[in-house]
Formats: structure tokens, C-alpha cells, sequence
């Protein structure tokens, strides 16, 4: 996506672009995915497979904690992939617009007539 030569930072907008786009569909997998899997997990558990004597009991206390650890931050990953790969596409937009922005303003330094008084 970058590459670095001779001190100067050279950037493949394009190649940007779709890693962002993938990250993007990353984050949603792994939402879906959440969706899906930790969903199943989630009403499993409320079944309290492990019983309800005094073993079980521990065992929902500690567990039950764990679980929705484990799930919110599930969530949590695929929230922000798919935000991570929406601002790398934005940041590649932003970086091209103030490179134009900057080029033109040089432009008109170096030739005065493209800038009137």
C-alpha cells in the first residue's frame, strides 16, 4: 500500500483503497460470525447445561462473567475492523485531496500568471 524510498512516502491509492474495502468486509464476517456462533453459545448457556446443584452454581458465577467477556469483545473486534477499514479508505481519500490541493498551490507559486493579483 506504501512504500518508502529514499525518505519519501509513496502511496498506491488503489491498493489502499481495497485493503480498507477488505478490512471493511473482515469486520463484518467476524460480526456475522459473532452473530451467528456467539448467538448460539449465548442461548445454549442460558440452559445452564453444567446443572443447577451447588457445582453448577459455582461454575454459572465464574463462567457467566467469562461469557459476556468473551462475546462484547467478539463484538467489539468486529466493530472495529470494519470501522478501521472505512477510515483507511477515508484517509486515503483525505491524503489524495490535500496532495492536489497542496500541488495546485505550488503550481501557482512557480507560475504567477496562474494566480492573478
Amino acid at each position: 500500500m506504501t512504500d518508502v524510498a529514499d525518505g519519501q512516502l509513496w502511496l498506491d491509492p488503489g491498493r489502499a483503497r481495497r485493503g480498507g474495502a477488505d478490512l471493511s468486509l473482515a469486520g463484518e464476517a467476524v460480526t456475522a460470525r459473532r452473530a451467528q456462533v456467539g448467538g448460539g453459545i449465548a442461548a445454549a448457556s442460558t440452559q445452564r447445561p453444567w446443572g443447577r446443584d451447588d457445582i453448577g452454581a459455582a461454575f454459572e458465577r465464574v463462567y457467566r462473567g467469562a461469557e459476556e467477556t468473551v462475546l462484547r469483545a467478539w463484538d467489539g473486534v468486529g466493530r472495529c475492523l470494519t470501522g478501521l477499514g472505512a477510515d483507511v479508505v477515508r484517509s486515503v481519500d483525505a491524503n489524495l485531496e490535500t496532495d492536489a490541493a497542496a500541488g495546485g498551490r505550488l503550481d501557482r507559486i512557480a507560475d504567477p500568471r496562474r494566480h492573478p493579483r
